[in-house]
């Protein structure tokens, strides 16, 4: 009887060939990768603003986002809407719940002159929020306009370490 050794198939061939197309795949993805990345652009702000991101409490920043939202809301309304409509329609900040004491209790007047409609929520909690305006101009149509570019819907803050009693004088 003959015995014949038969050697195995070039295992170590196979293997480094899958290791060399796995590198080939890594590196063409890593490079892909840093051609096609774009580094965004760094915007300044202004001397008079605030990044809302890192210049604001968490209490404001509820109250920002809710004015912006707001500010949607007022724009779909023929005329700029009372706070009490506001209020009735459910539509935060002017709502009274249980976010309300959290986030400053600002207590919430309209006023407008000409094309000018502003909200203003004066802060019972001066520690917690500054006090807030929503500033919305009128267009032509007597509806408030509001875009995405160049929005015509401004927040202003008023920080201070006391509590106001009382509107502002216009």
């Amino acid at each position: 009887m003959t015995v014949q050794a038969i050697r195995p198939a070039g295992a170590g061939h196979e293997t480094g060939a899958v290791l060399a197309a796995c590198g080939v795949i890594v590196l063409l993805a890593t490079l892909t990768i840093v051609l096609r990345t774009t580094s965004a652009p760094v915007s300044q702000i202004q001397a008079g603003q605030i990044d809302a991101r890192h210049g604001l409490t968490a209490a404001e920043q509820g109250v920002y986002a809710d004015l912006l939202v707001a500010a949607e809301e007022i724009g779909f309304a023929q005329t700029p809407p009372e706070v009490s409509d506001l209020a009735e329609q459910m539509i935060p900040p002017f709502v009274v719940d249980a976010a309300t004491d959290r986030r400053g209790g600002h207590n919430w007047q309209r006023v407008q002159q000409g094309p000018v409609v502003a909200y203003i929520g004066v802060t019972q909690a001066p520690s917690t929020a500054g006090s807030m305006l929503l500033r919305l101009t009128q267009a032509p149509d007597s509806a408030v306009k509001i875009e995405q570019q160049g929005s015509q819907a401004q927040v202003w803050l008023y920080k201070t370490t006391a509590p106001q009693r009382r509107y502002p004088q216009h």
